[in-house]
């Protein structure tokens, strides 16, 4: 997307003590992967596609939390309320198909999901309704870089060129390496991937698998009613780029005749 720079350094105030603004969405894809049982660095791989920007402390591309994506241009702002204040001047302008936050979640068809703005772009809220929602379409397609690219678009060809990016973004690694390059804003708490390894035996695969499982059926009587709208929003994105379609079909026609 074409984005306009618009966001300070990364020394910018971070909403979770210790970790830089420019490491936030990282921190929340590593969570909700593990959470929902999703492949490794796959959530992030996708945040670096929909939000990245290039950090000149690390010297990668990193997903920005407060990016606002309208009119078929994104810019990146240097914190949440100044973020939230553009996708008012956006809405009261009339303009409904707004992408926010690190998931570039969209607010046209999803954004009943979230009780504010403000709650809309908090890294921990947009990610981790990003996960469900991917994780959704994982549950019924059953092949993850599927379920990925129609994370982005159910349009054939839309899906087939977005997978192509994000398959090359993800085999690359994602972010977390960069992130540990990062310096900490304060004393006393340890950067993403910082920490020192555990004197504890890692829990073999199986293991692992069932946590995920357990994490995952305890987190579904929480998000029963989310995931409704999920489906619902999923049910309308679908309708509407069928219409889209239709109407694009029927001037072809218009115009061959």
């Amino acid at each position: 997307m074409a984005v306009s720079l618009l966001a300070g350094g990364g020394a910018a105030a971070s909403s979770i003590p210790g970790l830089p603004t420019q490491a936030l969405c990282a921190a929340e894809t590593a969570k909700a992967e593990r959470l929902y049982g999703i492949p490794s660095q796959l959530l992030d791989a996708i945040s670096l596609v929909e939000s990245g920007r290039y950090d000149s402390e690390s010297r990668a591309v990193l997903a920005w939390p407060w990016t606002v994506m309208a009119e078929g241009e994104g810019r990146y702002f240097p914190n949440k309320a100044a973020a939230v204040a553009e996708v008012k001047k956006l809405k009261a302008r009339g303009v409904k198909n707004i992408d926010v936050g690190c998931m570039q979640v969209n607010l046209m068809y999803h954004g009943q999901a979230f009780p504010s703005l403000d709650d809309a772009f908090e890294p921990s809220s947009n990610v981790g309704y990003a996960a469900r929602f991917l994780r959704g379409l994982y549950d019924s397609t059953s092949h993850w870089p599927t379920a990925a690219s129609y994370y982005h678009s159910q349009t054939p060809h839309l899906a087939a060129t977005y997978k192509s990016k994000l398959m090359k973004v993800w085999s690359s690694g994602g972010s977390r390496e960069a992130i540990a390059s990062l310096r900490p804003v304060g004393p006393g708490h340890p950067q993403l991937a910082a920490l020192p390894p555990s004197d504890k035996p890692r829990p073999s695969i199986s293991q692992r698998v069932e946590q995920a499982r357990e994490a995952w059926r305890a987190s579904r009587g929480e998000v029963q009613q989310e995931a409704s709208a999920i489906a619902n929003a999923y049910r309308q994105a679908r309708l509407v780029e069928y219409k889209m379609r239709r109407a694009r079909m029927e001037e072809l026609r218009q115009a061959l005749r």
